[in-house]
């Protein structure tokens, strides 16, 4: 996540409105931003005063005359247990401001503006959240797209190999190291190679399988390749003049750059 990604995130965490995963990564990321926390406490600050923004409205005539009604009937409990009026009690009649149509406009026009104010900043939210999802959504799919592109440009590259003259294909059977895997290295006179792994784990991190040559018992190293979730992995390889007649191939587990002799135990191998 870029640091505009974030930036965006901050309306709607002034209103409370991002969910607990997003909340968790704009925290992370406002303890090492000081940019981001500036502009928080501005968009806290204009939050506050949408709140304070309306002046206190004034009782009902309703609701004053209940209030002076309560009071009238006010009594007090005598030892006899009789009610009786508070003697001397007296009733001052407030006074009722002379209303000003102005303040009263202004009022509610303030009000409004408040009120359109935070609408528009809650559309403005709901946009936002809705052009996230579409952006996550279209990278899912221009991902997608680019592995079936791949995978469309090796079927073709591999097509063209078997079908050139003096094309070889070898299988890898899987050792008990590896159950479950298998392999087909793909060649053609030149030496071009294409090697096609199926039922492999992902690598940990730092690690990557790699391709051995191996002619007179003397391993000779080749590429490193990984697999995806799938368990299935591809390389593109030139094989080198001397492992095209009689060498025996394997794949062991290296560290991601290769190495020159193999530590690994061999997974597949095949002649």
């Amino acid at each position: 996540m870029v640091h505009e990604d974030y930036k965006e995130m901050i309306p709607a965490r002034a209103l409370s409105a991002l969910d607990a995963a997003e909340d968790r990564e704009l925290s992370k990321h406002l303890s090492e931003c000081a940019e981001c926390r500036h502009e928080l406490e501005d968009w806290q600050a204009t939050s506050v005063q949408l709140v304070v923004a309306a002046e206190p409205a004034e009782p009902s005539p309703q609701v004053r005359e209940l209030l002076l009604s309560a009071i009238r009937s006010e009594a007090r409990i005598t030892e006899s247990g009789l009610e009786e009026e508070i003697p001397g009690a007296q009733i001052l009649p407030f006074a009722s401001p002379s209303k000003n149509i102005w303040r009263s406009v202004g009022s509610l026009g303030a009000m409004a503006a408040a009120v359109l104010f935070v609408a528009l900043l809650i559309s403005v939210l709901v946009l936002w959240q809705q052009n996230r999802s579409m952006q996550r959504e279209m990278s899912r799919l221009a991902a997608e797209m680019r592995g079936t592109e791949q995978k469309l440009e090796r079927a073709q590259a591999l097509s063209k190999l078997l079908t050139a003259p003096g094309a070889r294909m070898t299988s890898l059977a899987a050792t008990k190291e590896a159950p479950g895997a298998k392999a087909m290295l793909a060649y053609d006179q030149t030496g071009h190679a294409m090697l096609m792994a199926n039922g492999l784990s992902a690598p940990p991190s730092g690690k990557a399988y790699q391709l051995w040559y191996i002619v007179g018992n003397k391993p000779m190293p080749g590429k490193v390749f990984t697999t995806d979730e799938s368990g299935n992995g591809m390389l593109d390889e030139q094989l080198p003049q001397v492992a095209l007649n009689g060498a025996v191939f394997a794949i062991t587990m290296e560290p991601k750059d290769g190495v020159e002799a193999p530590t690994g135990a061999i997974l597949l191998s095949g002649s």
